[in-house]
């Protein structure tokens, strides 16, 4: 098994989306336990099902699919787990129970911090 990979994603752009999913998606398949921790808009965008908005145009010219199917196929087929710290959710305006269904897990940054351990920490 590969070292842990702690992708922090807090960028509010589509691209940093993609970035983070693509990462994520390589590092599991190589072996890596991944965990993408969401903030800011791109957790209200996991929370609220709009994970694909911003898309650019020319995305299916690209072959860049949809980010969410992206990031559900890793999270069933690869182990890759989708977090936030409550915090996080709490600044997003998000309750955390209500956000329990989308996340695999409710984990605080230092939690995250302790998973990550010797591996990889990435932030998008």
């Amino acid at each position: 098994m590969g070292k842990p990979c702690l992708i922090l994603l807090g960028g509010a752009g589509w691209d940093a989306r993609r970035r983070a999913a693509s990462v994520a998606l390589t590092a599991a398949a190589f072996g890596h336990p991944v965990s993408i921790a969401l903030s800011g808009e791109p957790l209200r965008a996991w929370v609220e099902g709009r994970f694909d908005d911003g898309c650019p145009v020319g995305e299916e010219a690209a072959l860049v699919g949809s980010l969410r199917r992206m990031v559900e196929d890793g999270r069933r087929d690869l182990g890759v787990e989708v977090v936030a710290c409550g915090t996080e959710l709490r600044l997003a305006g998000i309750d955390p129970e209500a956000a329990r269904p989308h996340l695999d897990a409710l984990r605080s940054l230092p939690d995250q911090w302790r998973t990550a351990g010797q591996g990889h920490v990435l932030s998008f």
